[in-house]
Order: C-alpha cells, then structure tokens, then sequence
C-alpha cells in the first residue's frame, strides 16, 4: 500500500462525483443548447463563459492553492490558532476581491462587447456575468479553504450539487421564458446562492475548532500565503487565458458560429480531463502534509504511483473518444457539427502525450517552487496566441485545436525541466510506453468498428464498452498496474463491489525483476 492515506482515497471517490457532475452537467447543457439555440447564439454563450472563466481567474488571486498549501500545512502541525487566522483574513480577502470584480466588469462591459463580440447590445449580458465572476470569486476561495481543510467529503458533494443546479436552473428558465439572458441570469443566481452556502460550511468548521492560547502556536503572517500566491496568480491568469485565447481568436478572426462547434468538440474533449482532475485537487493538501513532515519517501512514492494510475486512465480514455468523434458529435449535437471531429482527435491525442502534468504541477506547488508556473504558463500563452493569430485565419478551427494543444506540449516542457531539478519527477517510463501501446491497439479497434456501424446513442455505448472490454485485457496482459497501485484502487472502492473488486484484483500484478516481460523488452 502506498504511503497515501485512506482519506485521500475516499476523497478521491467525492472528487470524481464532483468532477463528473461538471462534465456531464456542462455535456448536457452544450446538448441541449445546441438544440434549442442557433449555432450563432451558441457560440455567444461559448464566448460568455469563456470571458467569465478568465476574469474569474484574474480575481481570484491565486489564492487557491496557497490556501490549500498553508491550511493543510498547519493542520499537519495541529496549530489551529492559524488556521482561524488564515480564514478570518481570507474572508476579508474574498469580498474585497468579489467587490472589485463586479465593479471592474461593470465598467467594461462596453468596451467588452464591442471588441469580441461586435456589437454593443451584448454589454447587459457581460454585466450579467460581472455579478457571477464575483460570486465565483468567493465560491472559488472558500472552496480552496475546505480542500485545505482536508474537508474533501463537504468540498467535493458541495460541488457535485452546485455543478447540476449551475447547469440545469439555466436551462430551466430559458425553456420557461424562452429568452436567452434568462439563462445568464440563472448562472448569476446560482452562483450568489452558492457563494453563501461554501462561506457558512467553512465557518461551520471554523466554530468547532478548539479555542487555544498557546503562545507556542505559530502565528501566519497572511503576506506568506499571498507571496506563495503571486506566482500562482500570474501563472493562472496565463494559463486561463491560454485555454480560452483560441475561442477568442475564433470569434474575433471567423465568427460565433464556428466557435459554437469548435467549443461543443472542446466540451466532448473534456471528458477525459475527469479522469486525472480530482487527483490534482487532493494531491497539494497530501503532498503538503508530506512536505511538512519530511517524508520524502512518501512523496516520491505517491507522485510515481498517481503518475502510472494517471497515464493508465487518461491515455485510453482520449483515444477512445478520439476514435468515436464523429459519431458522438453527429448523434449529440447534429450534423452541422461533424466538421469538428479533426480538431477533436488531434486535442484528444495530444493532450494525452502529456497527461502527467497535472501530478507534476501537484509536487512542484508542494514544495513552494510556485514560481515555476510564471515560466510555463507565459509561454503556453505565448504559443497559443502566436499559433491561434497563424493558423485559426488559414486553417479555421483545424488550427484553432493546434493552437489549444501546444500550450499542452510547452506546459509539460518546462514543469517536467524543473520536476527534474528538484527530484521529484518519478516517471514510469516503460510501463507508460505499454499504457500508450495498448491505448493505440484499443483505438484501432475502436476506430475501424465504428465506420460499419450507424450513427446511434446504443451503438456508441456498445463501442464504449468494447474499448473497455479490450483495454481490460490488455492491462492484463501487458501488466500495465502493479499489485501496490491496484490496492489503492481497491481501498477506495466500497465493499459492495466485491465482484467488480474481484476482477480487479485479478488485473495486478506482482513488482518483480525477473524481466519477464518479453513482449516489451524492445521498448526498453
């Protein structure tokens, strides 16, 4: 057993719920846009959240995982009387920050609609948004304080709800008013509503917190956490903008209507993201625990075993829904957006060479060399912009996925240069090749079966379980999980899993160096 603990593990379990509320929350509300709206007002919706996103980011300060970092720290250190410091300046902190957001978007909104989306009427629906970055602001940082918490239970059901109200109260009003900012005013108020709640669950935590005067107790100076954040801040600010520049690039240089399709392949392309999403957001508290006591084996020891059981689970799923793009697109969004199945499977590819940068940004943020990010994010940024300004007028939302993918590419280039100055990378290497060898023979499959099938939800899930099928058989066969990694799968699975428990259990295999692995010698 890895040397990550049980409530990291049933953490994890919360966090996927969380994680996948949001997927299939925003699958269904892109659905049912698409459906319900023109390709046009879709794309202006795209452009919206887009804009929301960024600004979000921008107010938001970094803070997250400096909160994160420094709570789970002193909580490791059970100094308490720093912990409720930390929370009473945060909170002074957040609606500081939730005030100057609102303010700063009500003062551009002008200016805001007329640059991206052409045309001054769009201002009211930007000022919209304005009140719900604010109120995102506020969930965002008090979200980050029950992470740091460790309240991974309260954290992850909190969002699992807010993701399926955020998604469907707005679809709810537009179907009822039949008019388009209904919407916009229903992500405002489900976001105010939230930001409440996330404020009270932190203080009900802060309240059952022991009163202690131990003149021991180490006091946080709150410039520590925003030092720690100023990095993180600027990194995030890069790196947000370098997700969504090519949408903006789109909408500026094409029109809403490619961005409405271009944003539907991105939708779909996020599913496999769910799947490594949660392991970040509990890997800093852990790691940081880890950090604050020393123990280096641990830590070493839990970024190579999340590595492995992040490429394990990451790479088949972007095939998979690389080889199924076009028929996922046609049958869930129409025919109009078929001609974003390219684009999909060039992000989907690519995305998955470098799939461990999420647990290697984990350990670089654990050890407060949060510096890092400033490097990597300005020059992800500065490859999509160059990249999106090239290639989106020539090669339309073909160049746009190039331009989204290569942040991917210069993101993974730097954090992985200094993961290795730091020792803490802790790479696999064979057994990713072989996780990468049996994705590609599952998508082959995969991909020459769905062109003798009809388009239809039944016959996508028959292929989704086909894929999953082989890719089960291929983990054992090529001993792509080892029995230490597979027991802390097992840990997090309830017992009334016993069966599906069984069959995993039958998929290790034992670590050993007897070299019996012949079939891949020759990628050693």
């Amino acid at each position: 057993m890895s040397d990550l603990t049980e409530s990291f593990g049933q953490g994890l379990v919360f966090q996927y719920s969380a994680v996948g509320s949001m997927f299939f929350g925003s699958a269904i509300f892109y659905f049912a846009l698409a459906h319900l709206l023109p390709v046009f007002t879709v794309g202006s919706i795209s452009l919206l959240y887009a804009i929301m996103n960024i600004l979000s980011a921008v107010f938001i300060f970094g803070l997250g995982n400096g909160l994160q970092h420094y709570l789970s720290y002193h909580l490791a250190r059970n100094d308490t009387q720093a912990i409720k410091k930390i929370i009473v300046k945060t909170t002074y902190m957040a609606i500081g920050l939730a005030i100057l957001a609102f303010v700063t978007v009500y003062y551009i909104s002008d200016y805001v609609a007329v640059l991206f989306f052409h045309n001054i009427i769009y201002a009211q629906s930007v000022k919209i948004i304005g009140f719900a970055i604010s109120m995102s602001v506020i969930i965002n940082i008090f979200a980050s304080v029950l992470l740091g918490l460790n309240q991974y239970k309260k954290y992850s059901i909190m969002y699992t709800f807010y993701y399926i109200i955020l998604y469907f109260f707005p679809l709810l009003l537009l179907f009822l008013l039949k008019n388009t900012i209904s919407l916009l005013y229903g992500i405002a108020f489900t976001d105010a509503v939230y930001a409440l709640i996330f404020i009270m669950m932190v203080y009900r935590n802060y309240f059952k917190m022991p009163k202690v005067n131990d003149e021991k107790a180490v006091r946080e100076p709150y410039k520590n956490i925003i030092i720690y954040s100023i990095p993180l801040f600027l990194a995030s600010i890069m790196n947000t903008s370098a997700t969504y520049i090519d949408r903006i690039v789109v909408s500026y240089f094409i029109n809403l209507g490619f961005l409405g399709i271009y944003n539907f392949a991105l939708v779909v392309a996020s599913a496999a993201s769910i799947m490594v999403l949660p392991i970040s957001n509990l890997l800093i508290p852990k790691l940081s625990s880890f950090f604050s006591l020393n123990n280096l084996d641990g830590f070493k020891n839990s970024i190579k075993m999340l590595l492995n059981i992040g490429y394990l689970i990451y790479v088949p799923a972007a095939l998979g829904i690389a080889a199924l793009s076009r028929p996922i697109l046609v049958v869930f969004a129409g025919d109009e957006y078929s001609i974003g199945y390219i684009p999909l499977m060039i992000i989907m590819f690519i995305t998955s060479l470098f799939a461990g940068t999420v647990v290697l940004s984990s350990g670089i943020s654990s050890v407060r060399q949060t510096r890092i990010f400033i490097y990597s994010s300005a020059l992800s940024l500065v490859a999509n912009i160059a990249l999106s300004i090239i290639l989106i007028p020539r090669f339309n939302i073909l160049g746009a996925a190039i331009s989204y993918s290569s942040m991917n590419a210069v993101n993974f280039i730097i954090v992985y240069h200094y993961a290795r100055k730091f020792q803490i990378n802790n790479f696999d290497r064979t057994r990713i090749l072989k996780i990468w060898f049996a994705s590609i023979i599952m998508f082959s499959i995969v991909f020459i079966l769905q062109f003798h099938l009809a388009y239809s939800i039944i016959n996508i899930l028959l292929l989704i379980l086909a894929g999953f099928g082989i890719y089960l058989l291929e983990i054992k066969a090529f001993k792509l999980i080892s029995r230490e990694e597979m027991n802390y799968v097992l840990d997090i699975i309830p017992d009334k899993f016993s069966m599906l428990k069984f069959i995993l259990e039958r998929l290790s295999y034992t670590n050993s160096s007897s070299g019996n692995d012949k079939l891949f010698r020759f990628i050693k």
